[in-house]
């Protein structure tokens, strides 16, 4: 169940690594929040069997299917599961991705969006060849917002997104970086 595709990547404080079943007491902790989900496709869980039936119907079925999929984000200073990161779409025509992060509250605000996401888009541009990468955040999630600018990300647009799941309409903001000015930006 691991995606040969999927190198084990470094930050700081950071281990990115193919998510496993192991990890679904940490992710319930995150999944299990509303904040956390409000925006996302899926509603909080409610227990522990539905974060390891998401890893499975997801995550993993995605690894077994020899796709890139998102990473477990883990804390070097305790080995705690605190999120995921990774490409949520990848476009092989047109060599075009789009990120996506998910963090426990319990972390927000120490800047780890910017050092992981710094990492996934240096992966995405170095070692998967993508000519674009795109992100897309939510009006009021000002921790992303502040990280794509930190990663000279230009904002694109401001569109509604309507989740079939609920109906739900919310206020998205469409941001991307391209190859040539992640390459000329002092992140690389």
């Amino acid at each position: 169940m691991y995606n040969s595709k999927m190198n084990v990547l470094e930050t700081k404080r950071c281990i990115l690594r193919p998510i496993t079943l192991k990890d679904a007491p940490d992710l319930h902790e995150c999944y299990k929040q509303e904040i956390v989900v409000k925006y996302l496709p899926f509603k909080a869980h409610q227990n522990i069997y539905e974060t390891r039936e998401f890893i499975k119907n997801f995550f993993l079925k995605k690894y077994n299917e020899n796709k890139l999929a998102h990473y477990a984000i883990v804390l070097k200073s305790n080995k705690k599961v605190i999120g995921n990161i990774g490409f949520n779409n990848i476009s092989k025509d047109n060599k075009k991705g789009e990120i996506g992060i998910c963090i426990n509250p319990s972390y927000w605000g120490y800047d780890l969006s910017t050092e992981l996401a710094r990492e996934i888009v240096k992966y995405g541009f170095k070692k998967l060849k993508l000519e674009e990468i795109i992100a897309i955040t939510y009006e009021d999630n000002n921790y992303s917002i502040k990280s794509l600018e930190n990663l000279n990300f230009e904002y694109i647009k401001t569109y509604y997104k309507t989740f079939h799941s609920s109906n739900k309409k919310v206020k998205c903001n469409l941001y991307k970086i391209s190859r040539k000015n992640y390459l000329m930006s002092k992140y690389k």
